[in-house]
């Protein structure tokens, strides 16, 4: 059925009002973004309400053209009921048919746009370069640039209409809007003599590849562009590509203002971000402190995101009471901090007091850091994933597996619907189950997710990685207790050799990897190594500063009592466990479920079973 003819494709049902032409759905007047395949399939279940439509029908109807798996129908229908919200459950499946909606439903009266006429031209634009998460975090990206350099231009010329740097302002704006208008949005018109029907990403890379030539006098606008494609690259997880991108935006505005301008500072904290997120964790220290230098020395209102990224980079290098300290103090400054930093800030601080092994504090801001991201951004945002992502693996860290499931289940839903399955951050979820698994003794659950995902995170993050090293460390002890020797050995070897290189002073960070392998060797009855690689651990403690109290130090002694087991001493083993338990008992806040305290039950009782 033509929509865009005599009836109109605009749906009012339940507390629905859907827009097939222009693909906007609205909750009571509150704009849901749906992509296109959910526009789609909501369009056709809509005009044949109460009426079953096959899966082959809705597969071509969804992705037209196209050979696709049931799976992605079964996905694409999860995420349209996840957007409707009460009135998802709507939607029902046919057992050995496929979908329906199920009515009242109503047609609302009046055309929709027209072909002819510039509505009609303003709504297919905008599905096309706004239906769905992605496009719309690029294209209004790209929006919101173009229109934040026009209001600049506007309030800069209301104050000082005569001055030179006004026509610079208007310049790069007229500069940039002319380039949004060429190659992009004229692109991504249908009546265009220049459309492509383009996917986003083939518009992003295309502007990546001709900033350069088309606006070759025009550096201004050119770094304004390299930092916006640089954001789009850091969302689809091309930490790489973005690290690119925002060195050329460095390098433009250096050659126009010095290294060390205020321009400079969203760059240098963009680039910071990413560079940690690449793993390149030695250049980035030196960019998150030139980008709080001179945040400070400007007086910057950026500056307290110029810490809080800092502060981030001090976490992942394992430096975890400076990134407590610091983030400690940004949160008692919050009056100046936006939601998203302060959430930003809650997020690390919660991880690093973790860590610290302050586990009430580090649950109570993992808690705030949830709700911040619930009330600011939704359910279904990414960052409102990490929050259910993080709390989650927390929570499996203290043995509390039945909450952590609750939500590291939230975390994966928004991630395959956001962000895609294959994305190296929606991994993040099955990696936390996987070290629940191991901790329950389920090996087998464990080697089914940490084998694909090794090979993923090899493939999208390389092996020097952190998370690369935390997958190959965790799998190689799961191939030592499936009693798979070759296997284990050959991703240890790997494993700390790569270590060598990434963990060169970090030692606070060290300290896990350390532990693993330790365990790891003695699940495969190597104690002498496995005794040194313990030591190393101590060795690092001690250098990092850990607390006398610490329960990793409390877990050094149940690596003994597993290293004792491996040369076949149960004496020893049951000194080990005693010895454990009496260190976990020392440790405030440690709740009953912490899964070191049942290993050393069974060590200390001679219950043993094999090292977890």
């Amino acid at each position: 059925m033509d929509i865009e003819g005599s009836e109109s494709g605009r749906w009012r049902f339940g507390r629905i009002l859907f827009d097939e032409a222009s693909g906007t759905l609205a909750i009571e007047g509150q704009a849901v973004e749906i992509d296109r395949t959910c526009v789609a399939l909501l369009g056709a279940l809509l005009r044949q309400v109460d009426q079953p439509i096959g899966k082959d029908e809705l597969l071509e109807i969804g992705w037209p053209g196209r050979i696709v798996h049931e799976n992605s129908l079964a996905k694409a229908i999860s995420r349209l009921r996840q957007a409707l919200g009460e009135d998802g459950t709507r939607i029902e499946a046919v057992y050995g048919s496929g979908y329906r909606l199920v009515g009242p439903v109503r047609r609302l009266s009046g055309k929709t746009f027209g072909r002819s006429g510039e509505a009609h031209l303003l709504a297919r634009l905008g599905a096309r370069l706004f239906g769905d998460p992605r496009r719309a975090t690029v294209s209004g990206a790209l929006a919101l640039a173009a229109i934040g350099l026009a209001l600049a231009g506007t309030a800069g010329w209301w104050a000082l209409s005569m001055n030179a740097q006004v026509k610079e302002q208007e310049r790069e704006v007229e500069g940039l809007l002319a380039f949004l208008s060429s190659d992009l949005l004229a692109g991504a018109d249908p009546y265009s003599p220049r459309y492509q029907d383009q996917s986003l990403r083939q518009v992003v890379e295309r502007t990546a590849a001709t900033i350069d030539d088309r606006l070759r006098d025009d550096p201004a606008t050119r770094a304004m562009l390299h930092r916006t494609v640089a954001q789009a690259f850091s969302g689809w997880g091309e930490y790489e590509k973005a690290v690119s991108h925002f060195d050329r935006a460095q390098v433009l505005n250096s050659s126009l203002h010095g290294a060390l301008a205020r321009q400079n500072i969203p760059v240098d904290i963009g680039l910071c971000q990413n560079l940690r997120l690449a793993g390149e964790t030695r250049r980035a220290e030196r960019i998150c402190l030139r980008a709080e230098e001179v945040a400070i020395r400007e007086r910057s209102p950026l500056l307290g995101a110029a810490q809080i990224v800092r502060a981030k980079l001090y976490f992942e290098i394992g430096d975890y009471d400076r990134a407590v300290t610091s983030l400690a103090k940004v949160l008692q400054d919050a009056k100046g901090l936006s939601s998203a930093e302060r959430a930003d800030a809650e997020w690390f601080h919660a991880l690093s007091l973790r860590k610290l092994g302050r586990f009430d504090l580090a649950d109570a801001a993992f808690r705030r850091h949830l709700t911040i991201r619930e009330k600011t951004l939704g359910a279904s945002h990414p960052l409102t994933g990490w929050a259910h992502a993080d709390y989650g693996d927390f929570l499996v860290s203290m043995g509390e597996y039945a909450r952590a499931e609750r939500h590291l289940g939230a975390a994966q839903k928004i991630f395959d619907a956001a962000l895609g399955p294959d994305h190296p951050e929606a991994q993040s979820p099955a990696y936390s189950r996987a070290i629940a698994a191991s901790s329950r003794g389920d090996g087998a659950a464990a080697l089914a997710i940490l084998r694909p995902q090794l090979a993923r995170y090899r493939e999208t993050l390389g092996s020097d990685h952190f998370w690369t090293l935390y997958v190959m460390s965790e799998l190689a002890l799961a191939e030592a207790q499936a009693g798979d020797p070759a296997r284990a050995e050959g991703l240890l070897r790997e494993a700390r050799q790569t270590g060598a290189r990434v963990l060169y002073g970090r030692e606070g960070k060290a300290v896990h990897f350390h532990m693993r392998w330790a365990r790891a060797l003695a699940a495969l009855g190597k104690a002498d190594e496995a005794e040194d690689e313990r030591r190393r651990a101590r060795e690092a403690m001690d250098h990092a500063g850990f607390i006398p109290d610490h329960p990793w130090r409390a877990r050094l002694h149940c690596l003994s009592g597993q290293i004792a087991l491996a040369r076949g001493d149960s004496g020893a083993a049951r000194q080990a466990g005693r010895a454990c338990l009496s260190a976990l008992g020392a440790v405030d806040g440690l709740p009953q479920t912490y899964p070191a305290l049942a290993e050393a039950k069974e060590l200390a009782g001679l219950n043993i079973r094999t090292a977890r």
